[in-house]
């Protein structure tokens, strides 16, 4: 796995990040912070500057409202060719993940049976539970049956046999993440799905896909989720935008837009016009997978078309990946891994049965030190970027039995090296550790 990122490559690949090697001040420093946001694509950037001059709206009969509307569509295909929609106008925008579940949930539940079942994930972020919650508290008089499906605490995925034990007829909607934000894990979302045909027909699957987005290939086709939503900024781009997949049977929806505004969807989901500099770095990070799918897997580029070149690029994304997970888990020479230091404790995957599962987000605790301590020791001492506190996944830690931890997140941009500059550092933390 590791031929397909020779050194060659992870250099060109750095090369095309804003600081990856040291931060906006021009502080060297090692960047573990991926799940909050990721590096942005030099690309990504160079389109926000290329668009940001347009003072233009589409919708116009002039050139520059042309080349916006031309740019806005372009801008769908290419989250098509992200997570394999079936074409451009099943994909809509929003001002941000969390605001897009909101409108999902506010327009879905309204029109749900009373006293339906509604399933949400233990394992997830706050947005794909609290949009469902509080809209269902707003309609009290639907009368909905709100479940918490458990997670499996050795992968950080979900308990398939808990979710089968909450299916009947009376279950319409099942939110669950691609991978939680905490624990990493890829969920099964086939095996969701299969579920859910032979016990709740009528469910809807909503998938929080903003973790996962950056690790790996979707394929909203394969597992027949209902809506899959992520934001720009966890995939290489800025903050501000977020996208939806919507299956036909939640586009045609009954939900709130303008009376002028056009009634089919992409465009009757989106309220107001985006930006068309907000727009135009995903098709660089489109454009930019495909480059990594060509260059992994060259033989036969020249014979398949532009989304499968994507595929082949965030194939070669978890293969790379893998790498930074045994590292980090396993250890690099004869630095300890994760795995084999005393004090630290791992939540989620640590049992390497489950490495396939695992994208480079670990979460953990350091014994004697507060969560707040291990991430500022970590920058201060050694300037090495990682985050504490819930990562806005309050259930997860409660189901857990803690109240937070420390996130390290990593992305293909960083190295084996950097990994061991990690482990060394924390290494040294927990020899200085207070005994109890």
């Amino acid at each position: 796995m590791e031929a397909l990122f020779s050194p060659t490559l992870i250099e060109a690949v750095r090369d095309k990040f804003w600081y990856v090697t040291e931060d906006s001040q021009a502080t060297p420093r090692i960047f573990f912070d991926s799940a909050a946001g990721s590096l942005v694509l030099r690309e990504a950037q160079a389109a926000i500057e290329r668009y940001s001059r347009m003072s233009s709206y589409g919708g116009g009969l002039f050139p520059d409202s042309l080349v916006v509307d031309e740019l806005a569509e372009r801008a769908r295909a290419a989250v098509a060719d992200l997570i394999n929609a079936p074409s451009p106008p099943c994909i809509f925008t929003g001002e941000s993940a969390t605001a897009v579940l909101r409108r999902l949930a506010e327009a879905l539940l309204p029109s749900l049976p009373d006293g339906s079942r509604l399933i949400l994930s233990a394992a997830d972020h706050n947005a794909n539970i609290d949009a469902w919650r509080r809209t269902a508290d707003e309609l009290k008089a639907k009368d909905f049956d709100l479940q918490m499906v458990r997670f499996v605490p050795e992968t950080g995925t979900i308990d398939l046999g808990h979710l089968e034990s909450l299916l009947s007829d009376r279950v319409r909607l099942v939110a669950v993440s691609h991978a939680s934000n905490v624990l990493g894990a890829e969920n099964p979302l086939r095996d969701v799905r299969a579920l859910l045909d032979r016990k709740s027909p009528e469910a809807v699957l909503v998938v929080d896909g903003v973790h996962f987005i950056a690790h790996g290939p979707v394929d909203v086709q394969a597992m027949r989720a209902d809506a899959y939503v992520f934001s720009s900024y966890k995939i290489f781009a800025q903050r501000g935008l977020s996208f939806a997949y919507l299956s036909n049977r939640l586009a045609r929806l009954p939900h709130y837009k303008l009376a002028p505004a056009p009634d089919d969807p992409p465009e009757s989901w989106e309220w107001g016009f985006r930006n068309p500099a907000d727009l135009a770095p995903i098709i660089a990070v489109r454009d930019y997978l495909a480059w990594l799918g060509t260059a992994c897997f060259p033989a036969s580029a020249e014979s398949v078309d532009l989304r499968t070149r994507v595929q082949r690029g965030q194939i070669a994304i978890r293969q790379y990946e893998a790498t930074l997970v045994r590292a980090l888990f396993d250890g690099v020479g004869t630095t300890p891994g994760l795995r084999a230091m005393e004090g630290v404790t791992i939540y989620g995957v640590r049992d390497p049965e489950f490495y396939h599962l695992k994208e480079p987000t670990v979460a953990f605790t350091l014994q004697s030190h507060t969560s707040d301590a291990v991430a500022a020791t970590l920058w201060r001492d050694y300037r090495i970027a990682v985050r504490s506190g819930d990562h806005y996944a309050q259930q997860t830690h409660r189901h857990l039995g803690i109240t937070d931890t420390v996130r390290a997140s990593l992305a293909h941009y960083n190295t084996v090296e950097e990994v061991r500059q990690f482990l060394n550092a924390l290494g040294e933390m927990t020899r200085r550790a207070p005994r109890p």
